[in-house]
């Protein structure tokens, strides 16, 4: 994650010397199976229910995010992640009330490099929850948790990251 950040942040055209600097990036891990929307149907007194987002609801889910009105000013959003409690949650917005963000982040690069913060290179897990740690205690750092949104994700023991997961 940090050498996507780093590559993101301070990229040269070789020939032209221009800068390439995107000012936002998703970063999302590989085993995220679904989004769902949380809807009253009913109206404020109804029970929530998950409307599972088929065919476009990664997009639908991180337009919202992206579309939020103060998301310039924010250094890290992502979603919650269900756990089969997302109906309880009330807010569907939290701003800086929870550094639980992972598996799946809007980067605003530009307000990361303002706070001078980035992903630490030597961690190979946890990564976001470091991230939104170091942003939380930054003057003027702000994190975005939709939770109007939320995703499932696949825990594998095998594969992929074994040999990371098996060093804790």
């Amino acid at each position: 994650r940090w050498v996507v950040q780093k590559i993101c942040t301070g990229s040269h055209d070789v020939a032209t010397g221009r800068s390439l600097r995107l000012p936002f990036i998703w970063m999302v891990d590989d085993l995220l199976v679904a989004f769902y929307k949380l809807e009253r149907p009913l109206g404020k007194g109804g029970c929530k229910v998950m409307r599972a987002l088929t065919d476009r609801g990664f997009r639908e889910a991180f337009l919202a995010v992206q579309r939020h009105p103060e998301i310039c000013g924010i250094a890290v959003a992502g979603f919650l992640r269900d756990r089969g409690l997302s109906r309880r949650i009330q807010s569907e917005w939290v701003l800086d009330g929870s550094m639980a963000l992972q598996k799946v982040a809007l980067l605003n690069l530009v307000r990361l490099a303002e706070l001078d913060t980035e992903y630490c290179s030597k961690l190979r897990k946890s990564e976001d929850l470091a991230l939104c740690y170091d942003v939380s205690q930054r003057q003027g750092g702000h994190i975005l948790k939709a939770q109007c949104y939320c995703y499932r994700a696949l825990h594998l023991e095998r594969g992929g990251a074994a040999e990371v997961r098996a060093e804790s």
